[in-house]
């Protein structure tokens, strides 16, 4: 399929996640689209029990079937095996298919007091399109990305929590992150609470190109389902002009570059 129909879903910070997807259920009655995703922590910060995350994946499992769309479930705190993890599902009509897991907690939030670190990045097909959940901070980490563009993405999704101040960094962050693994980058931002150190989130979420262009823009302090229709030529424009992601792919190359450091 050369065309992916993808809704970011821009809203406020819930108190637990039936109300969520309570509220995500009405919003997404009349809705068509292939790809929902949903910010970071949109259902609250509590630490979820393997029993409630199974109930939350059941909720969007249903969900999934209602609108026949894959939903990337933002990310919610998860303990698993004694661990506090943080976790993004990514979840059809069949139920979990694959997730996530937020390799680097976010240090500046604190975060890290809490939360472990995870090892595992999912990538999932749909429609010929490969679709993958890098969370919020991660993203900052290239690596991962290019770890990722080594298996052949084509959409990065990025559920996140950016403070006001940082929404126009955020966003030449995609830019990058996109352009330079020849995929889309889309960002969806929660809006309406603020940061532990009282900083304003107001939500900025967008959608950029493999081409270095903004596919979807929502402004801050909107709550809604904002839809793009993304086109996979830009995808196959970008990988054979540019050839970014071939060159990833040569490992003797990357493996025989040289550091070479001496005192001034």
């Amino acid at each position: 399929m050369d065309r992916l129909k993808v809704a970011i879903v821009q809203t406020r910070r819930f108190n637990n996640y039936n109300e969520g997807v309570a509220w995500l259920r009405a919003k997404t009655r009349d809705l068509s689209t292939d790809l929902i995703i949903l910010p970071e922590n949109w259902v609250g910060v509590k630490v979820l029990s393997s029993e409630e995350f199974n109930e939350y994946v059941s909720l969007l499992k249903e969900l999934s079937n209602n609108t026949g769309a894959l939903i990337i479930g933002g990310a919610v705190y998860v303990n698993t095996n004694n661990r506090n993890v943080s976790i993004c599902p990514m979840i059809n009509e069949k139920g979990l298919v694959n997730y996530s897991e937020k390799i680097y907690p976010s240090r500046a939030t604190g975060e890290r007091a809490e939360i472990s670190n995870g090892n595992r990045l999912g990538i999932i097909k749909i429609n010929d399109w490969y679709i993958g959940c890098i969370i919020c901070v991660d993203a900052l980490y290239p690596e991962l990305t290019r770890l990722m563009a080594k298996h052949g993405i084509d959409i990065i999704a990025n559920p996140s929590s950016i403070s006001i101040d940082r929404v126009p960094l955020w966003r030449s962050l995609g830019l990058v992150r996109a352009f330079e693994n020849s995929a889309y980058f889309a960002s969806a931002m929660g809006t309406g609470y603020k940061y532990p150190d009282n900083r304003d989130v107001l939500g900025g979420s967008f959608i950029t190109s493999p081409n270095g262009e903004f596919v979807l823009i929502i402004e801050p302090g909107v709550e809604g389902l904002f839809t793009a229709v993304l086109n996979y030529n830009e995808i196959e424009y970008a990988r054979s002009r540019r050839g970014y992601i071939n060159d990833l792919r040569n490992e003797y190359l990357i493996n025989n570059v040289l550091i070479s450091m001496t005192n001034a």
